[in-house]
């Protein structure tokens, strides 16, 4: 492999825990620095909590493994799906082990578990060198000028134990070269993954090769060292307010606060508390992930003590998760019902708040009087969520033009369409969020909505 040297700064920041029983103040430190083996160059405190740099440079002494399996290419512009191997396009990058593609066609979007190997987690929680894999696995696709995946049996595509995600072999070719890697077997020599059911797999003697290379030498994750964008630190108690107003201060930081559940959307939920100073809401989107016993506690009406770690994530903005919950002994870092069957209601918003007051991303608010002038239906043939939800371009009373988008709608069993809102005036109430920069309100149920004419 040649030598390819990538420097990520994900964040740069220094939490300084100022009193024991008052509210925490974090001090940032600009430009500080994180050298590869985790330390502060400056001649700071080995220990101290810095979110700095990572930077990584594979040995170019070290048998390149990535390079000793061989694709096969005679069939690759079939669809992956179809046949198991496939030329594809990046949809989403969602963490060192999970990507989203598009397939050869460009029909389907396909969910993608890389098999053979399990990276630390960076999205649901957030573990130890999770944010190094990921970035290293974006690092190498967006540079790529060409990416296969294959499936481990031949000319079957396998899906996972979740049944929404197909397992794969991704291969990439490095722009301005002419040479197929196996990036899962690259990720192992790289140290940032561990095994998973590895030696059964198709290329599984040289993908254990990559890995006990990785233990040997001790690199990244086996190296015995902190990652550098992970926070070890003590756990910041702080408000909602706090938090969304600072955000890049406390992002991969350990955080505890409470709130009103007020909608649930995507394992997660949305919470906000009033502020007395400013008399306003604020939001948060906390993110369950899988937790068996999460839907008994992310629930609207509820209010809850969290701590999980803050997240300002590229692919779904800024939310906080891993989150860990308890019935019978619950600590102070459990997830903690505080009070149920709390009574909320949506804040009174005018059009011209939901345009420029950003402060209230989301919370939960209603919007009067708005005439639907357009309607546009997502529609991916079922491969996400989104399949059948809407966009409504509305126009204000007093002119003003916002989008309200929604989730698929259904009513009496039956999904709802463009022609029940098209033309009609509204009052309607969701969450105040962004999409790609621009503000909108979401729409999660038509009882949250009241059709005026």
């Amino acid at each position: 492999m040649n030598n390819t040297k990538f420097l990520r700064i994900l964040r740069a920041g220094l939490a300084a825990l100022l009193a024991l029983t008052m509210a925490v103040s974090l001090l940032l430190a600009s430009g500080c620095h994180v050298d590869k083996n985790g330390k502060d160059p400056s001649g700071g405190t080995p220990e101290a909590d810095i979110i700095g740099e990572w930077e990584y440079e594979r040995d170019a002494s070290l048998p390149d493994f990535a390079t000793m399996v061989t694709l096969k290419t005679s069939d690759i512009e079939a669809d992956f799906d179809k046949t198991g191997r496939g030329l594809v396009t990046v949809e989403q990058f969602i963490d060192g082990d999970t990507v989203h593609f598009w397939n050869n066609s460009h029909t389907e979007i396909i969910k993608v578990r890389f098999v053979g190997i399990d990276t630390p987690e960076s999205t649901g929680k957030v573990e130890p060198w999770g944010h190094p894999a990921s970035i290293y696995t974006k690092t190498r696709l967006q540079n790529a000028s060409q990416i296969v995946l294959e499936s481990n049996e031949e000319g079957t595509p396998t899906v996972d134990s979740t049944g929404d995600r197909y397992l794969a072999w991704v291969w990439y070719k490095p722009s301005g070269s002419d040479t197929w890697r196996n990036l899962n077997i690259e990720i192992l020599s790289d140290g940032l993954a561990m095994g998973k059911s590895t030696s059964s797999t198709r290329y599984g003697d040289v993908a254990m090769e990559a890995l006990t290379s990785a233990r040997t030498e001790r690199i990244n994750l086996y190296s015995g060292k902190r990652d550098p964008l992970f926070y070890y630190g003590e756990t910041i108690d702080l408000t909602i307010k706090a938090l969304v107003m600072n955000r890049s201060a406390y992002s991969s930081l350990k955080v505890r606060f409470e709130g009103v559940v007020t909608k649930e959307s995507g394992g997660g939920i949305y919470m906000e508390e009033f502020d007395e100073d400013t008399q306003q809401y604020y939001g948060v989107y906390v993110y369950g992930g899988y937790a068996p016993l999460a839907p008994k506690f992310l629930v609207p009406g509820y209010r809850l003590s969290v701590t999980g770690t803050a997240d300002d994530n590229e692919n779904f903005g800024f939310q906080v998760s891993g989150l860990s919950f308890s019935l019978i002994n619950p600590t102070d870092d459990d997830t903690r019902i505080i009070e149920k069957d709390v009574e909320f209601h949506p804040t009174l918003i005018t059009a011209n708040d939901l345009l420029t007051n950003d402060t209230l991303e989301n919370t939960f608010v209603r919007l009067e009087n708005l005439t639907v002038t357009s309607v546009y239906t997502t529609k991916n043939n079922g491969a996400t969520a989104s399949d059948g939800a809407m966009t409504l371009t509305c126009k204000s009373a007093d002119g003003k033009t916002v989008t309200v988008r929604t989730v698929k709608l259904t009513l009496d069993g039956e999904t709802v369409t463009e022609d029940y809102f098209m033309g009609k005036t509204m009052n309607v109430q969701g969450i105040f969020t962004f999409y790609q920069g621009s503000p909108q309100l979401k729409l999660f149920t038509l009882a949250d909505v009241e059709i005026l004419q």
